[in-house]
């Protein structure tokens, strides 16, 4: 199911309807999910509390994956996403910033749950990674990519590495709990990785 998408109308469903059930689903799936985790979410307890019948569930989400994975990007992504007009720099920071925040929140327990899960079930991986994580992935090392053209990078610097040492060390901590995942860490991460990658006069920025 795409982002913001509502599931196909059954034959005879008014659209109301169901569009209706569907924002009582995304509802049910964030309340519940605010109190457990996604392991021990069940698909009864959603389709109790949204007040819906549990086939209408499976015709619309096949795995209680798939259906933790579309509310996380229906009711959770908007908010990661970056003001327009930023400087590549700029934008780098906003990205790891606004990610730290949102993974002391619900967001990190749901990510590191559909990880969990994604163990068992490696579709779900892949499905989270095309529709949550290669959007923004993709909009960094764009981001990283302009700099290098412009001078502004090493020329030996890959776009797509330099993303993955940042964003990786972060879903790193996240998970592993290896370190304390705060601003701060952020802002230190990008600086040393600016540092080693810069070029020229303004090196360690790339505007």
């Amino acid at each position: 199911m795409k982002k913001n998408s509502l599931p196909a109308v059954r034959k005879g469903r008014p659209p109301r309807q169901t569009a209706e059930s569907h924002a009582a689903i995304m509802d049910a799936v964030y309340a519940l999910l605010q109190k457990k985790s996604v392991r021990h979410l069940t698909m009864e307890e959603v389709a109790k509390r949204a007040k819906v019948g549990k086939p209408t569930l499976y015709k619309w989400w096949p795995t209680k994956a798939t259906l933790v994975l579309a509310m996380l990007c229906e009711r959770m992504a908007p908010n990661l996403e970056k003001p327009t007009a930023l400087t590549a720099e700029e934008s780098l920071r906003f990205r790891v910033r606004r990610l730290i925040d949102a993974f002391h929140g619900p967001f990190g327990k749901i990510v590191a749950g559909l990880i969990a899960e994604g163990q068992s079930e490696p579709a779900i991986l892949q499905e989270f990674f095309d529709r949550w994580v290669r959007p923004r992935r993709n909009a960094t090392i764009a981001d990283l990519q302009r700099s290098k053209n412009a001078g502004r990078l090493r020329s030996e610097t890959e776009p797509e590495l330099l993303n993955d040492a940042i964003f990786g060390a972060i879903y790193y901590r996240m998970l592993l709990h290896s370190g304390p995942l705060t601003r701060r860490f952020g802002e230190e991460l990008v600086e040393h990785i600016l540092r080693g990658h810069g070029s020229g006069p303004g090196r360690g920025r790339f505007d």
